[in-house]
């Protein structure tokens, strides 16, 4: 509730829906912290995106990239409450994380949790620079960063973070090094997201999406662009189901937090943007939530 009251009306409040989410990529039952962990992730993950896509200033969001860039112990001055809030919630998070890691012997971890959640802030950033100034990207240059700002890498190393048994430091330094598996779940968010928020980001200010992009630079209709974009989807599962089927040096569980995740873009965007609109996953969340399971 609290948090509710002190974030800009603009922002979505989604915690049962994190929670779905974090319950699909993690249904074991060893896994009940990490699904609370991720699920507080994904609000402030929800949060940042909000931020940067609808209320904030460049002004004001070139203040906060930059002290999450040098990760700051206070928000810094000519923002407003809301965003001080933000920034505040989310390094208290990430550095109450980053002591558990260590007492754990799991040194080094909680810098590569900081670092993808920095990325995902400086691919918000460059999206709201292209606002900005109003220019389309090439679609090359919008894929690069696409993969930034789809969440994907921040939201797969949280997933990493209550792994104890598994996710150790050569796991992190693995998933930063991009590997194919991650940029493929990255470009199934991303791409999954623009084909079904499309109708809904025309209807505002937005930054240009992956088919804009890929209509200018190739002259081609908006019908073809969402087919050409659904191949890359298409394309991105293959890569990712090849790179489950061969030999890995890291541990089978923390690959099949990669292919949660990109199943339940599937639950969520694959016919409309239901976590904006939640309605959509009312069925979802009574069936596993709420219904009796008959046995």
């Amino acid at each position: 509730m609290e948090f509710k009251s002190k974030v800009n009306t603009r922002h979505r409040i989604t915690v049962t829906e994190a929670y779905l989410w974090s319950l699909g990529t993690y249904f074991e039952p060893q896994y009940s912290q990490a699904r609370v962990i991720t699920t507080i992730a994904l609000i402030l993950f929800t949060a940042l995106d909000d931020m940067y896509d609808a209320y904030g200033t460049m002004e004001e969001l070139e203040l906060f990239t930059d002290a999450m860039e040098k990760w700051l112990p206070a928000a810094p001055n000519g923002i407003p409450d809301s965003m001080k809030f933000i920034y505040h919630a989310t390094v208290d998070f990430y550095d109450k994380l980053d002591e558990e890691l260590e007492k754990e012997g799991r040194s080094g971890c909680g810098f590569h949790l900081k670092k993808s959640l920095q990325k995902t802030a400086n691919g918000y950033m460059q999206e709201a620079k292209w606002l900005k100034k109003d220019y389309i990207a090439t679609f090359d240059e919008y894929k690069e960063n696409a993969i930034l700002s789809s969440g994907y890498y921040a939201l797969i190393a949280m997933t990493f973070a209550r792994m104890t048994d598994v996710a150790k430091l050569d796991s992190f330094e693995w998933l930063s090094s991009h590997p194919k598996i991650r940029v493929a779940s990255e470009i199934i968010s991303r791409f999954t997201d623009d084909i079904s928020s499309y109708e809904f980001e025309h209807k505002r200010e937005h930054v240009a999406t992956g088919i804009d992009c890929y209509m200018k630079q190739f002259g081609v209709s908006k019908e073809i662009a969402v087919e050409k974009m659904g191949n890359i989807v298409s394309d991105a599962w293959k890569d990712l189901n090849q790179e489950l089927m061969r030999p890995h040096a890291f541990p089978f569980p923390l690959l099949m937090r990669v292919l949660n995740l990109s199943r339940v873009i599937d639950v969520f965007y694959r016919y409309q943007d239901a976590y904006t609109y939640p309605e959509f996953l009312k069925e979802h969340i009574v069936s596993l939530l709420i219904e009796t399971i008959p046995i």
